[in-house]
């Protein structure tokens, strides 16, 4: 049986700064997310308007955990970043449109939304597909539904608090999964091949 190198001897090796301070970082990014997830769900059956500071913190966890994404092609994570703070852009912009037209400000932060979670999705696609966790694979599937009804207007409360408790539960699990890994572990089976080396 061939035996790997660890993820830290192939960082080195490709000549990658990654310390476990990073994927440290990385899963704080797991924790504010989960974190928003509850305060959401809890306020939102509240009908409260303090909803949106737990909003506020779910978007923060995916932003920080997409800096410190650890992927082997640099595509990748430059296309979770841009998905991730072109939709967090668009979220405030709607802030900002509210007062001027209610319509387009509330399509415009479902569609930044929707962008903020297709980053959040190659996130937890990345968790799912490198480690088996289903979770990830669940969260992949369940992000479109918070974002497409409302974007095109067919969706209402109890159908929001629903996808959002599914959410939450979801991403207490992956959370769950995630902080039990060793700091730095390898990809199940090597599925994610080896690192690009700077300069290729």
């Amino acid at each position: 049986m061939e035996q790997w190198p660890t993820l830290e001897e192939q960082i080195k090796e490709a000549g990658i700064y990654y310390p476990r301070k990073y994927d440290i970082t990385y899963r704080v990014g797991y924790v504010l997310q989960t974190i928003g997830a509850i305060g959401f769900v809890v306020l939102y059956a509240l009908q409260s308007k303090l909803q949106v500071i737990p909003f506020a913190i779910f978007n923060a966890g995916i932003a920080l955990s997409s800096m410190y994404l650890l992927v082997w092609k640099a595509e990748i994570k430059r296309f979770i970043l841009r998905m991730t703070f072109a939709g967090i852009a668009l979220q405030i912009s709607s802030v900002f449109i509210q007062p001027l037209n209610a319509f387009y400000a509330g399509k415009m932060f479902f569609l930044g939304l929707g962008l903020t979670l297709t980053g959040g999705a190659g996130l937890v696609g990345k968790e799912a597909y490198c480690f088996r966790f289903n979770e990830g694979w669940l969260l992949l599937m369940v992000y479109p539904l918070a974002v497409i009804p409302n974007l095109f207007g067919v969706s209402g409360y109890n159908y929001n608090l629903i996808v959002s408790a599914v959410i939450t539960i979801l991403q207490i699990l992956f959370l769950r999964r995630k902080l039990s890994q060793p700091l730095l572990k390898h990809c199940e089976n090597n599925v994610c091949g080896v690192p690009e080396t700077k300069g290729k």
